[in-house]
């Protein structure tokens, strides 16, 4: 079964005989493409009941699943997901604010203020939480 998480951002999830995972529409020039990934129940459980984790979660990955040359092997796919989902806020902003700062170049901070109006200043202070 298919379920929309959020009208705001372009990622569903499907749950099949237990298992879950997120698909993630990614958008690179004038191609658009469908990436799955595996999630854990408590990935889940966060996707599902955090807002603000999701967001980012979706705005993270939608760039390096942009270019075959930046594509996150499955180590990393992982240590993303745990990053954004499951550390306490402020290593969730700091692990943020570096991917930001460094290979995405300000993508991430911009693609939560497309999605939440949040104020791409302070994200790229490291305040990616509401307070």
């Amino acid at each position: 079964m298919s379920e929309k998480i959020f009208k705001d951002l372009r990622m569903s999830v499907l749950s099949e005989n237990g298992e879950h995972s997120l698909s993630l529409c990614v958008e690179s020039g004038f191609v658009e493409f469908v990436v799955s990934i595996a999630l854990t129940e408590d990935d889940l459980r966060v996707i599902k009941n955090d807002h603000e984790r999701a967001s980012f979660l979706q705005a993270a990955l939608h760039h390096p699943f942009q270019l075959k040359e930046t594509r996150l092997e499955s180590n990393e796919l992982r240590h993303y997901l745990d990053m954004i989902l499951h550390s306490k806020k402020p290593q969730a902003e700091s692990f943020l604010t570096e991917l930001d700062h460094g290979r995405a170049h300000g993508a991430i901070s911009n693609m939560v203020r497309i999605t939440c109006g949040k104020d791409q200043c302070l994200l790229r202070q490291g305040q990616w939480f509401n307070r």
